[in-house]
């Protein structure tokens, strides 16, 4: 890692272009976002240097983001105000938290070793993951550094996104500096609406931390063809199923997950795959990459013993559970009909814990943001090289991203240190992956 650490040179609040109209000043949080805790989670996108045909300097660049910041907030004002409860935003136009910051070194010497405590400098100190924060629903830092390169931190408030609504919003930030029109969707008119049975507030699901260490594991297209040909065949070669590149990945940590549990504590024990999906293009009709507000739930499977442990009885479990969960979801989705699914599935994992003892049952979770094409975020001066997040500090965590190689995935697992110190070395695991603490070109 990097002994540099950015330098702040400026924090400015960016308003909306134009003022929120009075009948727009109240912004109702949904189901979910009510549920949501209030962690700031974070996107990377490292560029480099500019091409020389490029007239644009580090003053060009800060104009051409605030400018832009500043309307495309006036279509997402919400995030231009302050969260006043677990009910709503204030719509005040206050502004987002813009801030800028220079550090002594060059980009290459951060892709090197990307990990937890390095990507944590290109956001401001104590935001992420800090339930406590009571800035902006977003916050942003540009970092310039001194080889030309520049990394664009773009947090955000799980109160008012989840990861696709995140990829929305800055995939319209981008088409705003480039002129376009965006026509966010807010789901909280569109779909899913406050609470109204009489219920006055609903639980928020807390983000306790764990003592916890988290590694970056790579998975090579070609690696990961290999992986779904042994789950897919029978001893014949016959063809079973045809799993996913996400679903063997999921399938592969868990595995390796459970057992180093188990070579820690010298038991089995019971355990949970808890599966983070969006609902955004499950619903009928699908729902655009821009609507803003939390619609993601999860479905989960329960491995409960030896004959449960092999890649292929997981992965056919996981698309069983899917299954179902998505014959749930049906057409004409109201808000009543979905807190009615999340109030089924809460009290189905409610359920499965007092069966399996909540006090011997693991859980494990697993969220996806491949697909979400942040790697071709283009403010008008390119592509970024690499793209960037991190779990936080709650164990038992995957998510999972695309790699640069068109295909592959990079998995970011976080682990009590223990049960990590094990995992890292599982002789399955790096048949399939490698620990990459080397960026470039993963």
């Amino acid at each position: 890692m990097a002994n540099e650490k950015p330098q702040i040179i400026s924090k400015h609040l960016i308003k909306p272009s134009s003022p929120t109209p009075k009948r727009l000043k109240t912004y109702n949080l949904s189901v979910l976002d009510q549920l949501s805790p209030r962690i700031y989670f974070p996107i990377v996108l490292f560029y480099p240097a500019l091409d020389s045909k490029i007239s644009c300097n580090i003053k060009d660049i800060s104009s051409r983001l605030k400018k832009s910041l500043s309307e495309t907030l006036t279509h997402y004002y919400p995030f231009a105000g302050q969260i006043s409860s677990k009910d709503f935003i204030d719509c005040n136009d206050e502004g987002v938290d813009f801030y800028e910051a220079l550090i002594n070194c060059e980009l290459i010497d951060i892709l090197k070793k990307p990990d937890s405590e390095t990507m944590d400098l290109f956001s401001p100190p104590g935001i992420l993951f800090n339930e406590s924060f009571t800035g902006s629903p977003v916050i942003i830092q540009v970092t310039y550094f001194k080889c030309g390169g520049i990394a664009l931190s773009v947090c955000m408030s799980h109160k008012v996104n989840d990861a696709g609504a995140l990829y929305g919003f800055i995939n319209d930030w981008t088409a705003v500096t480039r002129g376009e029109k965006v026509s966010p969707i807010f789901l909280t008119q569109k779909i899913i609406s406050s609470l109204n049975n009489g219920q006055k507030t609903i639980p928020e699901i807390k983000h306790e931390k764990d003592n916890v260490v988290t590694r970056r594991f790579s998975f090579d297209p070609s690696k990961l063809a290999d992986l779904k040909a042994i789950i897919a065949r029978d001893d014949s070669g016959t063809l079973e199923i045809n799993p996913s590149r996400v679903e063997v990945v999921t399938t592969l940590l868990y595995m390796c997950a459970m057992a180093a549990s188990k070579a820690k504590t010298g038991m089995s024990r019971p355990s949970m795959l808890i599966q983070v999906v969006n609902l955004r293009p499950r619903v009928v009709p699908p729902l655009p990459e821009n609507s803003v507000g939390n619609f993601c739930w999860s479905f989960s499977i329960i491995t409960n013993d030896e004959n449960d442990n092999t890649m292929k009885s997981i992965v056919a479990s996981l698309k069983k559970a899917a299954t179902g969960f998505y014959e749930k979801i049906g057409n004409g989705m109201t808000a009543e009909k979905y807190y009615s699914l999340i109030g089924e599935n809460l009290e189905e994992v409610r359920k499965v814990t007092r069966e399996n003892k909540t006090s011997e049952i693991e859980s494990y979770r697993c969220s996806s943001w491949c697909r979400y094409p942040f790697s071709e975020m283009n403010f008008g001066w390119g592509q970024p090289i690499w793209v960037g997040t991190f779990n936080g500090k709650k164990k038992n965590t995957f998510t999972l991203m695309d790699s640069v190689k068109q295909g592959g995935i990079n998995a970011l697992v976080t682990l009590e240190f223990d049960k990590m110190a094990i995992f890292e070395k599982d002789e399955e695991l790096l048949r399939f992956a490698i620990m990459s603490p080397n960026a470039i070109g993963d």
